[in-house]
């Protein structure tokens, strides 16, 4: 048997995933879940408790080596744009600062003296924004002069979780491709946007590779685990779990309280119609691109659900979409990008409001109402595919979606119908999937060209083809 390790920290809570190859397939056993959240430090800055991040990784992989002795590596993934500075000594320069830091919009028209938004696209390929991590390293020497003058280097996160296991310092593309300061397709950082923001070049070295090996782990007791580049990015494993056949044309769509639709391409795409639709290009853990954007996602309905339990009524969602299920057709519909839904209370009342302006009639019940949002969603993802494949100039084949939209199979078959593109439903759990499998690719243990096989033999998949609603 041979077993992989995921540790897969997202920005709640954090995970120790094992994945044993069994007949052809991969075992995946959840070994160790923690919480955490980003908090408020004694000068108001939000920060994340990456001591304790690091201190509950080692007690999962220790228990993930005590259930697995013959466990052979181990791969760290994380949210994309956050970092930690380092001096000389690989002690911290302050905290490790998270994405929301109200810092970056303190210095927002400062970055923007020196980058306009325009440009800063087609330097970067990624869509402007005050989460990115040039934004936050520019706040930084603006803000905190003196730790930027202490500061040695930069890790991302999950780099920087990978050095304390091995004592390598590394910058895995995947995870810099979401930061902003490489070239378009992150096949290198880009000197020019280092030396226009003032940002040390010094701080980074060069880019590495996914599917590659970071060094042997150093941490007593783990000695046996080689860390590996499975993925550094949460997303990027996400598409690397994927059941996607060799010449397939598919997009992605991650559907959660919000969405991200997303193709496979060789290059990144810099155009006015991607500027303008607000495409990202990020790197795929396989050495392509992910030019993807955000969309609404399942907030809506998740939030009308909320409502009704505060007014008395308790709710199950599994429930609700079956009977929805068995309620005729919308003739009227709601568009999910209206800014009125993003806000949160009394969602049912802003539903009515968007009908009463249509002149249509509001729905009779709980199951009409998921009925509508649920066909509105749908129809948000097919005009999203049309605005994508417009941008692409290729009409996908298949759309893979993964996350909680894909327990909701009703959603899964009207979009499937609405857009006219089938529909693969799973995993669920691509994120740590995709780390396992690239893991198991790094090391010669698995195929990538039997990926989508093992994909399918290993996890539950459903396809959704195109019918009349």
């Amino acid at each position: 048997m041979t077993t992989a390790l995921a540790v897969d920290l997202g920005s709640a809570s954090g995970r120790v995933i094992a994945g044993t190859i069994l007949d052809g397939r991969l075992e995946v056993e959840e070994i160790h879940r923690f919480k955490h959240q980003a908090t408020r430090d004694d000068s108001g800055s939000l920060i994340w408790d990456v001591d304790t991040m690091w201190e509950q990784t080692l007690e999962g992989l220790k228990k993930a080596v005590a259930r697995f002795p013959d466990a052979v590596c181990v791969s760290v993934d994380t949210w994309g744009v956050d970092f930690v500075p380092l001096d000389a000594k690989g002690e911290r320069c302050g905290a490790a600062r998270a994405y929301r830091d109200e810092r970056t919009t303190r210095t927002l028209k400062a970055f923007r003296s020196r980058i306009d938004d325009r440009s800063f696209f087609e330097m970067s390929g990624n869509q402007p924004a005050t989460i990115n991590t040039a934004n936050q390293l520019f706040a930084f020497t603006i803000e905190d002069p003196e730790l930027a003058e202490r500061t040695e280097s930069v890790l991302f996160l999950p780099d920087y979780f990978a050095w304390k296991l091995t004592g390598v310092k590394g910058w895995s593309r995947s995870i810099a491709s979401t930061s902003g300061l490489c070239v378009p397709g992150a096949s290198r950082f880009n000197d020019d946007m280092f030396a226009r923001l003032g940002i040390p070049r010094s701080w980074f070295g060069e880019l590495n590779d996914d599917l590659s090996i970071v060094g042997p782990c150093t941490v007593p007791g783990l000695e046996g685990l080689s860390v590996v580049r499975g993925g550094a990015h949460d997303s990027a494993c996400a598409v690397h779990g994927l059941p996607i056949d060799e010449g397939v044309r598919a997009y992605f769509l991650s559907c959660g309280s919000w969405s991200v639709l997303g193709a496979l391409e060789d290059h990144a795409l810099i155009s006015d119609a991607a500027y303008e639709l607000g495409v990202t290009n990020e790197s795929r853990t396989d050495g392509g691109v992910r030019p993807l954007f955000n969309i609404t996602g399942m907030w809506i309905l998740q939030e009308i659900q909320r409502q009704w339990e505060r007014e008395g009524t308790p709710t199950d969602t599994d429930e609700l979409v079956a009977q929805a299920r068995e309620c005729a057709p919308c003739t009227a519909f709601f568009d999910p990008d209206d800014p009125r839904f993003a806000e949160p209370g009394e969602m049912r009342e802003k539903i009515d409001s968007a009908l009463d302006e249509q002149g249509a009639p509001h729905p009779s019940s709980m199951p009409e109402y998921v009925r509508l949002i649920i066909e509105s969603f749908a129809r948000r993802y097919a005009r999203a595919i049309d605005e994508l494949s417009e941008v692409t100039g290729t009409r996908p084949e298949q759309l893979n979606l993964v996350g909680g939209g894909a327990r909701n199979r009703l959603l899964c078959d009207l979009t499937a119908s609405i857009s006219g593109v089938t529909v693969i439903r799973g995993p669920i759990e691509a994120s740590t999937l995709g780390s396992l499998i690239a893991q198991l690719e790094t090391l010669g243990h698995l195929d990538p060209a039997q990926r989508s096989a093992f994909i399918a033999k290993t996890a539950k998949t459903h396809v959704h083809a195109p019918s009349k609603p």
